[in-house]
């Protein structure tokens, strides 16, 4: 028995950062579960799935990727793009119509995935990391927390803060983001974070071992 905690924490020890990348995957495959059911008609198991995401994602449906409808993403604002309807004239519902968590979809518009496409990028981008510091052997330094800041942080707060201050304050110019700002701007976070995080954790497992 003690050999076998003995191996069980060498594959751990060894394959921490792969572990790390199978639940950042896992959180986006499990997201995508949700809108699968509901098109197939499961809408009380695709709800539970819903919910059970509420704490973890604000679950805008103009800031998320739907999936088997007519487009993947329905912005607030017109985009440009043609062919892109604005979520009120896919839906027919305005934003003071409805409550945002609750509003999972439709057969023709799809339904949206249980998390945002900024935290989808998010988990994306961190299991992506992990796996090349694995790769790397546990090789690649931390980044310092001055970088981490100016190409994790700041960034994503930029985007996310002007937006939010569009929405909180009256006289500051209307400014939604688009899901190419909210793809880059959470893949650098989620890159950055695990760049400064696991190489970190790592130097500090070895100075462990070596006591």
């Amino acid at each position: 028995m003690k050999n076998f905690s003995i191996r069980i924490n060498e594959f751990i020890r060894r394959g921490y950062a792969l572990l790390f990348a199978f639940v950042f995957i896992l959180i986006i495959l499990i997201s995508a579960l949700p809108p699968l059911l509901m098109a197939e008609g499961h809408t009380t198991a695709g709800r539970f799935f819903y919910r059970g995401f509420y704490l973890f994602c604000h679950q805008y449906p103009w800031r998320s990727w739907f999936l088997r409808g007519s487009q993947p993403y329905y912005p607030q604002l017109p985009d440009g793009k043609a062919g892109i309807r604005t979520f009120e004239e896919a839906s027919g519902f305005s934003e003071n119509e409805i409550s945002p968590k609750t509003f999972y979809g439709t057969a023709e518009m799809g339904y949206k995935m249980a998390i945002c496409q900024r935290d989808t990028a998010n988990y994306g981008a961190m299991a992506l990391f992990a796996v090349l510091f694995f790769m790397s052997r546990y090789r690649i330094k931390a980044l310092s927390w001055k970088l981490w800041l100016l190409f994790g942080v700041l960034p994503l707060a930029l985007d996310g803060g002007t937006q939010l201050l569009s929405r909180i304050l009256p006289w500051f110019a209307i400014r939604e983001s688009t899901p190419l700002l909210r793809t880059v701007t959470g893949a650098l976070f989620g890159f950055m974070t695990c760049w400064f995080l696991l190489p970190t954790l790592e130097k500090t497992l070895q100075e462990g071992e070596s006591l």
